[in-house]
């Protein structure tokens, strides 16, 4: 498959990409942490573990310039990395099934996830530098919803197996079998070339590597970010996933603590919540190029403040499976919705010069954002703060990002 040849080639290789970035993500988002909280583990240790796996990401910044330098391979642009980043992914896997146990504490299982996110941040950064470089600016939106629906059944389709395969065989084979998986990948990307030209396998490159890009990566990515418009939309990406990281840290327990739910059953509703994010994802998309991502962004994000606060409110109402089967839905719809439209704004506004780096700076800043959020609903626990203040403090916290977004959007219009 050449990515050069069609739109169509563009968008299916794309969205098998980010497929399999979703793979990894379902197991230790959604199984694993279920898994985890219904053998006792709090929303303290629940988020020492998420906020260790989840540092990696915000290295993104330090990944992209690298991906911008090393780019001469006979391979590609960006293949190289994207192949290696599953090899190294898969040997995480198989070393760490033989250390992963529930009987260790959540420093040591969020040190071995932190090597897995690793390798899959480095994926994501050679993938998201691939669409921006195909990628025109009249498909960015739709293809963008297209991607994040496949990564988003990637991960839901991950996240239903490993849950069966820890609850029923166990961890160690869980891990086993992504290793597997991951090295299954790595050989199936080989297929896809960004053109003609490009070799399948070569550790080759057409010209010598000047480090001294890496340096000036840097200083061309500090000139862009100075700009007015680019500042707010790093301020937008540090708060608009505040909330989402306490949610992430607090729901299994909301579920399974305190409504009695099973965790097998909580990941299977969330799995199927992430099939009808996918769909709107790519509503998400479309409305991004034919109306503008601005008004998609602030709409979804205000959504999203007011379930919170239902669920602030109805924390005990939730014990009803429908009730709750419902509220992960919508949570898992608008979520999907708002990264759709946010990935289209943040793409659009990154130079092709220094693409990689400039896209990666606003996805380090945004999973950063997602620590802050997990670390502190980690802090208000032990604090003993109850659920439901917890979800009134997400709801507050949802409107910092449509301030920011409103304001930039004015700030466009006016240059």
């Amino acid at each position: 498959m050449y990515l050069s040849n069609s739109r169509f080639n563009r968008r299916a290789g794309l969205s098998v990409l980010y497929f399999i970035q979703g793979i990894p993500q379902g197991l230790i988002y959604f199984a694993l942490l279920d898994w985890l909280t219904s053998v006792g583990f709090g929303i303290s240790d629940i988020a020492i573990v998420m906020s260790l796996a989840s540092i990696p990401w915000t290295f993104k910044i330090l990944i992209g310039p690298f991906v911008d330098t090393l780019k001469s391979s006979k391979m590609g642009k960006r293949k190289p990395w994207i192949f290696f980043s599953l090899l190294g992914s898969s040997l995480v896997f198989f070393i760490s099934s033989n250390y992963i146990s529930y009987e260790l504490s959540a420093l040591s299982i969020g040190l071995c996830l932190f090597t897995v996110i690793l390798f899959t941040s480095i994926l994501d950064v050679a993938t998201d530098a691939l669409a921006i470089d195909t990628l025109s600016n009249d498909e960015r939106g739709i293809s963008n919803g297209l991607m994040w629906a496949s990564r988003t059944i990637g991960v839901s389709s991950a996240a239903v197996f490993a849950s069966f395969t820890i609850n029923e065989i166990g961890l160690k084979e869980a891990f086993l079998f992504f290793g597997f998986l991951n090295l299954f990948f790595s050989l199936l990307i080989l297929l896809i070339r960004e053109n003609r030209s490009n070799q399948f396998l070569s550790l080759k490159f057409t010209s010598k590597i000047k480090f001294s890009y890496y340096k000036k990566t840097f200083f061309d990515l500090y000139n862009i970010a100075k700009a007015p418009v680019f500042i707010l939309l790093m301020g937008f990406c540090l708060l608009s996933n505040i909330s989402f990281g306490m949610h992430y840290v607090s729901v299994s327990n909301l579920f399974i603590v305190s409504n009695n739910w099973d965790n097998s059953n909580l990941t299977e509703i969330r799995s199927f919540g992430l099939y009808i994010g996918a769909a709107v994802a790519i509503v998400g998309g479309y409305l991004s190029d034919r109306i503008n991502p601005y008004r998609v962004i602030i709409v979804s994000q205000i959504m999203i403040a007011f379930v919170f606060l239902m669920i602030a409110i109805f924390e005990n109402n939730i014990s009803n499976f429908y009730i709750g089967s419902l509220v992960i839905i919508i949570i898992s719809a608008l979520g999907s919705f708002l990264m759709a439209a946010s990935l289209s704004l943040c793409m659009g506004l990154s130079k092709t010069s220094v693409a990689a780096s400039q896209f990666a700076l606003l996805m380090s800043i945004r999973h950063f954002s997602r620590i802050v959020g997990e670390w502190s609903a980690g802090i208000l626990d032990y604090n003993d703060v109850s659920l439901s203040n917890l979800y009134f403090t997400m709801f507050l916290i949802s409107f910092l990002p449509v301030i920011t977004i409103y304001r930039m959007k004015h700030l466009v219009k006016k240059t």
